[in-house]
């Protein structure tokens, strides 16, 4: 295509949003140059939109987290201010009316407006009624001119299906939360509680789903009473019992190094039941490549 040719969609498209536009600056995705795109994986989904001259638009979700939504702007403000964001039909949709979704304080940086799950989830419904989401606040030079940002939902129903899939398979848990675990045991006991196994879910969910995780450390623990020879057994059925429920949720062996150290290495020096309900621990460290 010209030029001329994607000049002219671009104002097809302005000229399609005629009650929409109120402001000196106007910035939108041309019918031609209209894309969405994703990128999928168990720890991130996007879903993207790129305006020309202005930034890119992105719907994303990562492991542990809700939906969200950033743009990223090519001249980031230098200091707060507020944005309005309605949903506005195109010419096409004749007895739409202009609804508005919200008014909110942007902030400085590269990334100005971010959004929650209800406000994005709300963006997303809006485009895939064939709405569009529009941006209005003053630039961020003087003030002077009021400037007008517009989603276009050209090409976006197909990208939405494959983000929405993306979503539903992504790893529901936080690494950070995960990296290092620390499940606990009764007195003299080596058996997995309810909230043991959930945890440990966690983790397997990372070494069969996140490539970049290559293996797990178990280590296990007991307190101090008892004998040497009596604290060894335990702390080592206790991590026995970490690394046989993962090979039930079929992590490979060759994932999972296991040790044990009885009551050599506690994690509290308290010796009241307390403090030793912290040493009776197995410990499961994921590392990443």
């Amino acid at each position: 295509m010209t030029l001329l040719t994607r000049w002219l969609g671009l104002l097809l498209l302005l000229g399609s949003l005629s009650p929409v536009l109120a402001g000196d600056l106007h910035y939108a995705a041309s019918l031609e140059d209209s894309t969405w795109k994703t990128s999928e994986s168990p720890l991130l989904c996007t879903l993207s939109h790129p305006i020309s001259l202005f930034g890119q638009a992105e719907f994303y979700q990562t492991a542990g987290h809700q939906p969200a939504f950033r743009f990223f702007v090519n001249q980031a403000p230098i200091r707060k201010g507020r944005v309005t964001v309605t949903s506005s039909p195109p010419g096409w949709k004749y007895g739409e009316v202009i609804a508005k979704i919200g008014e909110y304080t942007y902030q400085r940086g590269e990334s100005p407006f971010r959004f929650n799950r209800e406000t994005s989830l709300r963006l997303l419904a809006e485009l895939e009624k064939g709405m569009l989401p529009v941006f209005r606040f003053t630039d961020w030079g003087d003030g002077r001119d009021n400037v007008t940002v517009i989603l276009s939902s050209v090409r976006y129903r197909e990208a939405l299906g494959k983000f929405r899939v993306c979503m539903g398979q992504i790893i529901p848990y936080e690494f950070e939360k995960t990296r290092d675990t620390k499940v606990y045991f009764a007195t003299a006991k080596s058996n997995l509680s309810v909230k043991a196994r959930r945890q440990l879910d966690a983790v397997a969910a990372f070494l069969l789903r996140d490539a970049s995780v290559k293996k797990a450390s178990v280590e296990g623990h007991a307190d101090d009473r008892g004998d040497h020879t009596y604290n060894n057994t335990l702390s080592e059925q206790r991590a026995i019992a970490v690394r046989n429920y993962l090979l039930e949720k079929k992590v490979p062996v060759s994932k999972l190094s296991v040790r044990y150290f009885g009551k050599r290495k506690p994690t509290s020096s308290v010796k009241n039941e307390r403090g030793r309900s912290l040493n009776r621990r197995v410990s499961i460290i994921l590392h990443r490549e």
